[in-house]
């Protein structure tokens, strides 16, 4: 079955490593952890035929939400301009369970920090 891992990061976070990558040109320790860690799982991934795919998303500033306001569709300005965590990634697996899928999840969390939300796709 395949399942959608959602991953959220603290957006203050995300912006401070933004601007130090900006201002140095240099890759923050704590991104580049992250970008080593998702290399190396996504290989595994792909060796056991778990990975179909999985995308970074752009910044939550570049955002917009579109939503029905009385039959119409009215434009705003990211999806949620108060949130502390934002959506930075999405990935889709195919595991053989909820519980492989969640396993995961927790391997994402503890080596990353992000906050990862697990839903089944079809379900």
């Amino acid at each position: 079955m395949k399942y959608i891992l959602l991953a959220y990061a603290n957006r203050e976070a995300w912006d401070a490593a933004e601007t130090e990558l900006r201002e140095t040109g240099k890759m923050p320790d704590s991104m580049q952890k992250a970008c080593d860690f998702y290399e190396e799982i996504g290989k595994e991934l792909a060796a056991s035929g778990e990975f179909v795919t999985a995308e970074g998303l752009g910044h939550p500033a570049q955002a917009r939400t579109v939503r029905n306001q009385a039959g119409a569709a009215v434009a705003s300005d990211g999806p949620y301009a108060e949130a502390k965590e934002v959506l930075v990634s999405f990935s889709i697996l195919d595991c053989a369970s909820y519980d492989r899928a969640m396993e995961i999840a927790a391997r994402v969390t503890e080596n990353v920090g992000d906050t990862v939300e697990v839903r089944p796709i079809g379900a």
